[in-house]
């Protein structure tokens, strides 16, 4: 399900003006890359990060769900932790549970 009509992330008025700002002076974006890429060569630690993440993009935060109680972790969890790292692009390698509108009674 994709977000609704009306929501306040379509709209982006700085993201808007910047573009526009940046049509009329077209060498403005390669010179402030240059001026990140010259602080992240000097060795500033927030500049190669912020570079990192540019290029990377920025790393998955991690949540602790520890002491969650097994009621409370989605299927998703489950069968990561059933799996370990068998657990492969969201779905696991073998189907521990059958589809719901087969029978096994059923002759075919």
């Amino acid at each position: 399900m994709g977000r609704p009509l009306g929501s306040p992330n379509k709209e982006k008025p700085f993201n808007d003006a910047l573009r526009i700002a940046l049509r009329s002076r077209p060498l403005a974006l390669r010179r402030v890359a240059d001026q990140l890429l010259d602080k992240a060569e000097e060795g500033n630690l927030a500049y190669i990060r912020e570079l990192i993440d540019r290029l990377d993009g920025k790393p998955v935060q991690v949540v602790d769900r520890q002491n969650v109680p097994l009621e409370e972790l989605s299927d998703a969890e489950l069968y990561r932790i059933a799996f370990g790292s068998d657990f492969h692009d969201g779905a696991p390698k073998v189907l521990l549970i059958p589809p719901a509108n087969v029978r096994s009674d059923d002759p075919s």
